[in-house]
């Protein structure tokens, strides 16, 4: 009849036009049920909402056919979502051309090679000189921090303590050495000092208000007091070593040695904030010799364990030499504590 050719010219079209179709599991199914589609009989033969929609949601679907009337395949919960995942990843994987492929690997290849030379650099030889002047604990800081405020009463000895590794020996680190340098307290001490300072200059009488480019100020001036403290060791080395032996100080040894001012700096003007000028002269003045006096000491001991032998005139020259060294502490600690 015509409403049966209609019905049969209908079904083929929705046939041409599903692109799963014949996909047999891998079809697109409807979720709505064990049915898969929410219409069973769909519009037939353009019949409205009438009888033609027999059963409702999750009905069986016309025996021996898998599609509704919209071309949708009944049976994708047979298989889930699996089925449709490795299309799909099927599907994808098949749009990359070989060169693409290989021009994703070498591009992760070298990304890889990237990230590994740059890791590289914590595991260089600079990061393990740092780690040895960071190798400190409580007792080492607090026995340290008393030997800088207080040289006097230190009774043991100033000369550092070797240890036997392969290939020869090197010192003990912070941790088991009061008299080897670290780089902890110069830090700490440095960013305390910054940061008291920005605090005293925002409560001072003066009425100016504080920004933050006076923390930066504070922050380059303690920095090129640091600097100008490490070139004025490194002359003073250079100055102290004689023809027959040339003193051999590392850089970052320069470095702590030169750093541990700003533990003077910091308790003085911490004093002179909570009593007053004649508090911050008295702490100057003690800060200034103890600074000086922990100074000689530590290179008197570089002196007698690397030049034994010295002249007359060199020892003279020498002992000079550690009296300025102990004199420019002076200058260098007022122009830090100097707060405007």
């Amino acid at each position: 009849t015509e409403g049966g050719d209609r019905e049969r010219q209908g079904r083929a079209r929705a046939r041409e036009m599903d692109p799963y179709a014949g996909q047999g599991p891998y079809a697109m199914g409807g979720g709505y049920g064990a049915g898969g589609s929410a219409h069973q009989g769909g519009f037939e033969g353009g019949g409205g909402m009438g009888g033609e929609f027999s059963g409702g949601l999750g009905g069986p679907s016309p025996a021996g056919n898998p599609y509704d009337s919209t071309g949708v395949n009944m049976n994708m919960n047979a298989n889930g979502g699996q089925g449709f995942a490795k299309e799909a990843g099927n599907i994808l994987g098949s749009s990359f051309s070989p060169l693409a492929k290989t021009a994703v690997a070498a591009y992760g290849e070298k990304a890889q090679q990237f990230m590994q030379n740059r890791m590289n650099f914590f595991s260089g030889p600079l990061t393990k000189n740092l780690q040895y002047y960071f190798n400190v604990n409580t007792n080492y800081v607090l026995k340290k921090m008393k030997l800088l405020l207080c040289p006097f009463i230190h009774k043991g000895s100033w000369t550092r303590m070797p240890e036997q590794v392969p290939g020869g020996f090197q010192f003990k680190p912070p941790r088991h050495d009061l008299n080897a340098p670290d780089l902890y307290i110069p830090a700490m001490a440095f960013n305390t000092y910054c940061v008291a300072s920005s605090i005293i200059s925002l409560s001072g009488t003066n009425g100016s208000a504080f920004g933050p480019e006076k923390f930066g100020n504070f922050v380059w001036s303690a920095f090129l007091i640091w600097l100008v403290e490490v070139l004025m060791l490194r002359t003073a080395v250079y100055l102290l070593s004689s023809p027959q032996a040339a003193l051999g100080v590392p850089l970052f040894d320069l470095c702590c040695y030169g750093g541990y001012v700003f533990v003077h700096v910091t308790a003085q003007i911490l004093i002179g904030f909570f009593a007053g000028h004649w508090g911050y002269y008295i702490a100057l003045a003690w800060g200034t010799l103890c600074m000086g006096v922990f100074l000689v000491k530590t290179f008197k001991r570089i002196l007698y364990s690397q030049t034994r032998q010295a002249s007359k005139q060199n020892s003279k020259r020498q002992s000079y030499m550690l009296l300025a060294i102990s004199l420019a502490q002076l200058p260098l600690a007022y122009w830090l504590g100097y707060i405007k």
